[in-house]
């Protein structure tokens, strides 16, 4: 452990703060810098096991790598719970994983600790989301409830006795006061995202609330402190279409001869515009809280983008399979940066998908099965009349079917996204926070090369794999499905890009540079051993150019 007690100032980061060693406790002062990993989708251990083969616990083939390389003043966790989440393949998830590791980091904060943050897949999504909120909540000026509750969990805040549902909002603003300057993440000394594909979620729209898809709608301009809240006009809504429900009841009641129909009538009409109320009210909301997001993303991009490195293949599985996921002929989203007027491309938005194939169908009428015997029930080719089974037929699979199928899709393909906010689609897919990465590579083009070569060589060792397991099963009378729940394949988490990166040298020596660079160690790390002189080129370009582009695509610049 590298000691810094007596050290009159940190080494200058490339965020520009202004943080003083001397002026940390003397406890965090004397300890290294905390490299936290956070894993992506699926690769949660369900035990909640903090020890494991899995790249992100103790004990793995990366934790034993970085045990040995990180540099000197910075160290993995050594005790204690390591970040979990579960890992699901949804966006409520990530949030809600995003508001514990926030809750976290402030943790960290509130004790002087300096932090590295490493995620892979949609954990850099997490981290991302996390970073995001946080800068949102400065402009806000409050917390909200979900961080406000993983606080108390961890310690940093004290319980209290009041009820947030109760409408005790000041709790929030009392609590953000409280804190301080921990939401500022000063002791944030890097964040690395290794193949992650970044999601830009806005609304569909609906009455009262712009959807992307309107030629008004826009994500230009930087997010207010009023931006930053709920919309206050939701309550009174509500309120005033139940004031004037009740208002017609008791006029019915009181000065009308009104019978139980008229009543049931009244009930049913009052339930029926409550529930459209609501309904526009949470569409509203949404909304707003997703459209807020996306106009933020810019500046916290901005703000925190001088400590991120972003490392991604150009054929990573995930990525580009979450683009063609996509909707086509989306405007561009530098377009929609702009004001609808100074747009340069026609407003109008349409989005259509593609015809899919059919997934749902009656069965053929039966005349219509050309059998031999014949089995139609005495209706056979001769026949040229139209009977109700084919009217049935036609109708429902030419007018009804259609319609079901394209639910079913449009369910299918938001499952495959993770997208279950309601009332909200995913609009861009990109490997930077904000859709603004075109034509930037993500890794040197030697190293691109060496991941797509190497995962289609152990693709093909996985086919070898499969056969063999096949065989053994028919030699030994067992089913396949028993032999290969038993057995696991060696090559299978090596057969993609998106599952390599965390076990190629090179990779782990960038993530381990990029951390030594942003450390504040009084010990300069100056080991360059296991980087060639044109990666490290690369890094500093490549760190550079995102810093240049977040700042050129900040609200303040535009």
């Amino acid at each position: 452990m590298v000691e810094r007690i007596g050290v009159l100032e940190a080494r200058g980061d490339p965020a520009g703060h202004d943080v003083r060693v001397a002026d940390l406790p003397a406890d965090a002062q004397n300890q290294d810098e905390v490299v936290i990993l956070v894993h992506g989708t699926f690769a949660g251990d369900k035990d909640g096991n903090d020890s494991g083969s899995r790249w992100w616990q103790r004990g793995s083939d990366t934790w034993r790598w970085l045990e040995r390389n990180l540099p000197a003043g910075t160290s993995l966790p050594q005790n204690g719970r390591l970040f979990h989440w579960s890992g699901a393949n949804t966006q409520s998830a990530r949030l809600l994983a995003s508001m514990d590791l926030l809750a976290f980091l402030l943790e960290l904060e509130r004790k002087g600790r300096g932090y590295h943050l490493v995620g892979h897949s949609h954990g850099g999504s997490v981290i991302w989301e996390a970073l995001l909120t946080c800068h949102i909540l400065q402009r806000k000026g409050g917390l909200v409830d979900h961080l406000y509750y993983s606080l108390v969990r961890r310690g940093v805040l004290a319980p209290e006795g009041h009820d947030l549902a109760a409408g005790n909002r000041q709790l929030l603003v009392d609590k953000y006061q409280e804190l301080g300057q921990e939401l500022k993440l000063n002791h944030l000394r890097s964040w690395t995202t290794i193949g992650t594909p970044f999601l830009c979620h806005l609304p569909e729209g609906g009455w009262f609330s712009r959807g992307w898809r309107h030629a008004a709608f826009s994500l230009a301009g930087s997010v207010s402190a009023k931006d930053a809240k709920a919309p206050s006009w939701t309550v009174w809504f509500v309120a005033t279409v139940f004031a004037v429900s009740v208002m017609l009841g008791l006029g019915l009641a009181l000065f009308g001869s009104v019978g139980p129909m008229w009543i049931l009538v009244w009930l049913a009409s009052s339930v029926t515009a409550l529930k459209i109320t609501i309904s526009i009210v949470v569409r509203s909301e949404v909304a707003h809280a997703v459209t807020t997001r996306a106009k933020a993303a810019p500046s916290a991009f901005a703000h925190f983008s001088a400590r991120w490195l972003g490392l991604y293949a150009t054929t990573d599985e995930a990525i580009t399979g979450l683009r063609t996921l996509c909707p086509p002929q989306a405007l561009d989203y530098s377009q929609l940066r702009l004001p609808p007027a100074q747009r340069s491309i026609p407003q109008k938005v349409t989005a259509a998908w593609p015809e899919i194939p059919t997934l749902l169908r009656l069965n053929a009428p039966l005349r219509h099965v050309a059998l031999a015997p014949e089995a139609s029930f005495g209706y056979g080719y001769y026949y040229s009349g139209s009977t109700l089974t084919d009217k049935v037929y036609d109708g429902v699979n030419g007018w009804i079917m259609p319609k079901i199928n394209r639910l079913l899709a449009g369910r299918l393909r938001r499952t495959a996204q993770g997208c279950d906010i309601p009332y909200v689609d995913l609009v861009y897919v990109s490997p930077w926070p904000v859709p603004i990465d075109a034509g930037v590579t993500g890794l040197p083009d030697r190293v691109d090369t060496s991941l797509e070569e190497g995962a289609a060589s152990h693709a093909g060792l996985l086919g070898i794999e499969v056969r063999q397991l096949i065989a053994r099963a028919a030699m030994n009378g067992t089913r396949l499905s028993a032999v290969l729940a038993d057995h696991q394949l060696d090559a299978a988490g090596k057969s993609m890009v998106h599952t390599s990166y965390l076990t190629h040298p090179e990779i782990l020596h960038m993530i381990r540079r990029h951390i030594a660079d942003s450390c504040r160690s009084s010990q300069v790390d100056t080991t360059r051993a296991g980087l060639p002189s044109d990666s490290r080129e690369w890094m500093v370009k490549a760190r550079a150019h995102a810093a240049g582009r977040a700042a050129l695509h900040s609200p303040e610049v535009l």
